[in-house]
């Protein structure tokens, strides 16, 4: 095949994927049933974010998460690595830890290529499938995870072979003043930066629009915002126990009391 010929196969493929897009529905599926567990969800709007819309139609958005005291950035890491694979007890109830990462919108998440190290959940070069909910929008889809350390993870979202955009999550070592008695503690900050989108030639700029009038409305930029603060702020609330619990296999038991963090809702 010559080269013209590839490059008009490409473009081919391109509007293909343009128009099987454009008039494919959004994913329908249930939801499932909230999950009682012994804390409530931070107040989302303590977080600092922003959105901003580039040149060529991509989405940018950052998070700074809402401090993670008393959980170290390697913590973080580990329960990432595990977070597809592994189940937990709490109050005699069976959980996987997708669903008490959060309480009443996260579905399924499961491994679809495996890391190239080998090691079981995620890792560098994993293809992470997942299947969510913002409030009304529904989400389903699959990022390969590019970087994976101690220090954070760059997942691409990716679809047919392709990505469109990245999120960068950094965990960074933090020193906290406590309200309570001034004293200093050590902790995470947690921020990501995401660029959703393609930077493709001529047709980036199609692919974008498309992604922000189908898929990433602005309203549903501000649920996803709200769950994504939402969801790391719950692993104060449980993390630093499941990281010291000794498991069976990729099963955890966990004794928590209730906790209602301040501006809880």
């Amino acid at each position: 095949m010559t080269l013209i010929n590839k490059i008009l196969a490409f473009i081919l493929c391109i509007l293909f994927l343009v128009t099987a897009l454009w008039f494919k529905p959004l994913p329908k599926f249930e939801h499932d049933h909230p999950r009682i567990l012994p804390w409530s969800l931070p107040d989302y709007k303590q977080a600092k974010t922003t959105v901003k819309i580039l040149d060529d139609g991509r989405i940018k958005l950052s998070i700074e998460h809402l401090p993670l005291v008393g959980i170290e950035p390697k913590m973080i890491a580990w329960f990432y690595q595990n977070l597809p694979v592994s189940t937990v007890e709490i109050s005699e109830q069976q959980y996987s830890w997708y669903h008490i990462f959060h309480p009443n919108e996260h579905g399924k998440i499961t491994i679809k290529d495996p890391a190239k190290d080998g090691r079981i959940g995620m890792g560098v070069g994993a293809l992470v499938a997942r299947q969510e909910w913002f409030g009304v929008y529904n989400s389903r889809g699959a990022g390969r995870i590019i970087e994976f350390s101690e220090q954070g993870m760059v997942i691409r979202p990716e679809l047919l072979g392709l990505h469109f955009g990245e999120i960068k999550h950094s965990f960074v070592e933090a020193t906290y003043i406590s309200e309570a008695n001034g004293h200093q503690q050590l902790g995470t900050q947690y921020n990501v930066e995401s660029i959703i989108g393609s930077d493709l030639p001529v047709f980036g700029p199609i692919i974008n629009y498309y992604i922000r009038n189908k898929i990433f409305s602005p309203a549903m930029i501000n649920e996803w915002l709200r769950h994504q603060v939402e969801e790391v702020a719950s692993l104060q609330f449980f993390l630093k126990d499941l990281y010291q619990t000794k498991p069976v296999k990729n099963h955890y038991k966990l004794e928590l009391k209730q906790s209602n963090p301040k501006g809880a809702h």
